[in-house]
């Protein structure tokens, strides 16, 4: 079970193999996995992607940080607060 102070966090280091880190917000992350998920094989263990709700996509955040797209090629994602000070 994810910590639930991750709950409240608003924004999330994404991070793909060749590519630098970006940091983005909760819907922005969320759109990014769907992106990930809809590519992949692994979709094909949901019926249907693109009819799984916001709870899902938002829920698969949380409850883990990464995901083997292809043999060694993993993207991943971690929870982060930004301090507006």
């Amino acid at each position: 079970m994810s910590n639930p102070i991750i709950r409240s966090t608003d924004h999330y280091v994404l991070l793909e193999p060749d590519s630098k880190e970006r940091i983005v917000t909760k819907k922005e992350a969320i759109l990014w996995l769907k992106d990930w998920l809809a590519k992949v094989e692994i979709s094909s263990i949901y019926e249907n992607i693109d009819n799984c709700d916001e709870n899902f996509f938002q829920d698969l955040l949380e409850s883990t940080y990464e995901l083997e797209i292809k043999f060694g090629y993993v993207i991943k994602w971690f929870a982060v607060r930004i301090d507006p000070n």
